[in-house]
This record gives structure tokens, C-alpha cells and sequence, in this order.
């Protein structure tokens, strides 16, 4: 079985690290129960502005319990899906990034839970919708994050074939955004990115990326009211005016300190 392993690496992350490396992180029951949790707990956890996702060992996660679909009935199935759309659900509606660090495969639900997430980062590592291969199709919104991620066409062919995307690959078609180095620390790097991040004011990251993905179905008119509105209450938030006062003292802005006020 895989767990759940929770652990604050930097301050405003908030790590959850999948811990299965003989399953290669499978996505069971019990961790996707985990997971919902996490992310309901981390949405009124104040001092968690960043939530860091990754795995134990070669894999991110390699997917689906598969040991266990065999034997599941039905009923069975659609709990452990019903666990797999809230997670996807729980990443979107979390007025706060949430960042994949994917460290090895990404493959089936794993590659889901990645897609996901609102930034992907990672080493060496690679990417596979496998689901065709078992007879099966994707689950937890693959269909059609990937379709939004590198275009209708191209997901449909990379669904269809279970094509193997590799990082280099994932990086041309901008669903990765940052590669480090597999010589490095990727742990080290992937806490310094998210650490980098969650020094940016709380607010106006929530309510970027709310705004980011309600754009992916509305239109610009709908785009520009949001963002009027949301624009208006970050520009009387005490970060704001802390940001305007650096500025024109010609402080660095990088020195900021937020509050989320």
C-alpha cells in the first residue's frame, strides 16, 4: 500500500509525498483517501501557501492499484474513482499552487494527478497515459486536462496509443515547466522552487489561478469582469500597499514579507 507522508520542508510548503516505492506510489484507495484530506485540511491551513506533490524512489506514481482492479466490484470501482475526482476537484478549487514534482514515471492516474496540479516540475522522468493498454480509458479528468494542455489532437493521438512522452518532449509542449538536473538534488531543488513561490502574496496567487482556470471556458468578456472584481479587492489588501510603498522607495520587492492581508 501506499501512504501519505505530510511534512512542512520550507516555510509556506507544505509537502505531500507519496510513499509506496514497491508499487511504484500506485494510486490505492487508502492514499487517494489520504490525499482528499490533505487537500481539504491544506485549503484553512494558514501557514501552507504552496502545496509541493511528489513521490518516493524511481516513481511519481505509476497509477491505478492494479492488483486491486481485478478483484474490485463495481461499486468498489466507482468509490475509488469518486476518491480520484475529488482530488482533481480538491487541486482546482485550492486557492492555492499547487505544484507536481514529478521524479520519476508519471504514468495512467499518476499522470492525471500531475496534470492536475497548476505547475509541473521535474527530472528526468517520464509521462504515459496507459489506460488503453488495459483496456481502460482515463479517469480523474485526463481527457480532458490533457486535451487543455497540449491541444485536442495531439492528446487524443497520446491517449490512443498510450504514447510515452519523454521530459524533454513534456518541456516542448509547455505541460512541464521547469526540468532540474538529474545530477542534482531534485528534492532540494523542487522545496527551493516552491519556497521561491509561496514568498509571493497569498491572495493574489488564490485568486490568479482561480481566475487562470475559469478562463479555459469562458470568454474574454467573462475573463475581463473577473478580473475587475478580483483586481479591485487585491488592490486594497495591505500587500498591495506594502508592494506600492517598496516600489516607490526603490526597495526590492523580493525583500517583501506578505501577510495575505
Amino acid at each position: 500500500m501506499t501512504r501519505l507522508d505530510i511534512d512542512r520542508p520550507a516555510t509556506g510548503v507544505l509537502r505531500l509525498r507519496m510513499n509506496g516505492p514497491d508499487t511504484l506510489n500506485a494510486l490505492d484507495e487508502g492514499v487517494k483517501a489520504q490525499l482528499v484530506a490533505a487537500l481539504q485540511d491544506a485549503a484553512a491551513d494558514r501557514e501552507a501557501r504552496v502545496v509541493l506533490l511528489t513521490g518516493t524512489g524511481r516513481a511519481f506514481s505509476a497509477g491505478g492499484d492494479i492488483r486491486a482492479m481485478g478483484t474490485r466490484s463495481a461499486a468498489g470501482t466507482i468509490d475509488v474513482l469518486t476518491f480520484g475526482r475529488e482530488i482533481t476537484e480538491g487541486i482546482a478549487g485550492l486557492q492555492k499552487p499547487v505544484v507536481a514534482a514529478v521524479n520519476g514515471l508519471a504514468s495512467g492516474a499518476g499522470f492525471n494527478l500531475a496534470l492536475a496540479s497548476d505547475i509541473i516540475v521535474a527530472s528526468p522522468a517520464w509521462f504515459q497515459q496507459s489506460f488503453i493498454r488495459m483496456g481502460l480509458m482515463p479517469d480523474m479528468g485526463g481527457t480532458y486536462l490533457l486535451a487543455q494542455a497540449i491541444g485536442l489532437h495531439r492528446a487524443k493521438a497520446a491517449l490512443l496509443t498510450a504514447h510515452r512522452f519523454s521530459t524533454d518532449e513534456a518541456t516542448a509542449l509547455g505541460f512541464v515547466s521547469q526540468v532540474f538536473d538529474g545530477d542534482g538534488d531534485f528534492d532540494a531543488d523542487a522545496v527551493a522552487y516552491c519556497a521561491d513561490l509561496a514568498k509571493r502574496a497569498p491572495l493574489a496567487l488564490g485568486l490568479t489561478k482561480l481566475l487562470a482556470n475559469r478562463s479555459v471556458d469562458g470568454t474574454l468578456a467573462d475573463a475581463l469582469d473577473r478580473e475587475t472584481l478580483a483586481q479591485a479587492v487585491l488592490s486594497s489588501t495591505s500587500d498591495h500597499k506594502s508592494a506600492v510603498e517598496a516600489f516607490l522607495a526603490k526597495r526590492s520587492l523580493d525583500d517583501l514579507v506578505f501577510t495575505g492581508e
